[in-house]
């Protein structure tokens, strides 16, 4: 894989961790949907879709770390976070553009949070243990370049903490426990980040 690509690779996982990162901290409660009239509804639709917007482009960038060594273990990983991914977009549009409609209607208001919570925590679960294979993949190639040992190190024990966190019931998915994930989840791919503009992998492993 050329440096150029690497770098397109680089780019888009910055973009689509930053953007929601910069955004995230306006996310309104359901509370404030509620009351809080028509601009409350706008933020909250601008929150959501630029949430959305950044999966796909998180994807693209996933998609160039795996072609730098494309093991089956990099498969798996690729894998599981686009199962995460389809899981978010459901919970992401659920809150950001259908409760803002069903606001006035507490039993669908209710229900509707009900199948967020159940998409979000089948996505963080899923990119926990993507993050723990993602991990795993990179480690042998730390071994001959060294950085890829921080992000692998990083993916295992980041991995764990999401999907140990919905497992055990620890990790509650309020607007806090997003926001924390998503942090874990952008120091990881800040991480990807540095690996890709350090050339990525110097090989492939079987």
């Amino acid at each position: 894989m050329s440096m150029t690509q690497e770098r397109r690779a680089a780019v888009a996982l910055l973009i689509g961790v930053v953007a929601p990162l910069l955004i995230m901290g306006m996310h309104p409660t359901g509370g404030d949907v509620t009351r809080g009239g028509a601009r409350v509804v706008t933020i909250n639709h601008w929150v959501h879709g630029v949430s959305l917007a950044a999966q796909p482009i998180v994807f693209l960038g996933l998609l160039g770390l795996w072609r730098t060594f494309r093991s089956d273990v990099a498969t798996a990983a690729l894998v599981f976070y686009a199962f995460g991914i389809v899981a978010i977009l459901s919970a992401a549009a659920l809150s950001g553009f259908v409760a803002p409609d069903v606001a006035a209607d507490r039993v669908l208001l209710a229900y509707t949070g009900q199948l967020n919570q159940a998409f979000a925590k089948v996505s963080v679960a899923a990119i926990g243990a993507s993050l723990i294979l993602w991990g795993a993949a990179l480690w042998p190639i730390g071994g001959r370049g060294g950085f890829a040992r921080l992000p692998a190190a990083a993916g295992v024990i980041i991995g764990a903490v999401l999907a140990l966190g919905i497992l055990t019931g620890w990790l509650s998915l309020t607007v806090r426990g997003i926001v924390m994930v998503t942090l874990l989840q952008g120091i990881w791919i800040l991480l990807v980040v540095g690996h890709l503009l350090r050339g990525g992998s110097v090989g492939r492993t079987p």
